[in-house]
């Protein structure tokens, strides 16, 4: 999922709820909306028992509990 925009969270927390693993592609127009995103990530991630992790610059791994990680 790309997401430039707090607006775009939905769409990847959406396949996350659904209990997917998502890649997200940040790509924030300014740095504050960046370090927004990775903060409602990273509570998602915690509040729910799951992982959101950085695995490139840019590029994150949103892992819901139980899901598995592999293919990624």
């Amino acid at each position: 999922h790309e997401v430039s925009t707090f607006e775009d969270v939905l769409e990847p927390s959406v396949s996350y709820k659904n209990g997917i693993a998502t890649i997200i592609h940040l790509n924030p127009e300014e740095k504050e909306v960046g370090r927004r995103i990775v903060d409602f990530f990273s509570g998602l991630a915690y509040g729910t028992n799951g992982s959101f992790e950085k695995v490139a610059e840019g590029i994150y791994l949103l892992v819901p509990d139980g899901a598995s990680r592999s293919g990624f």
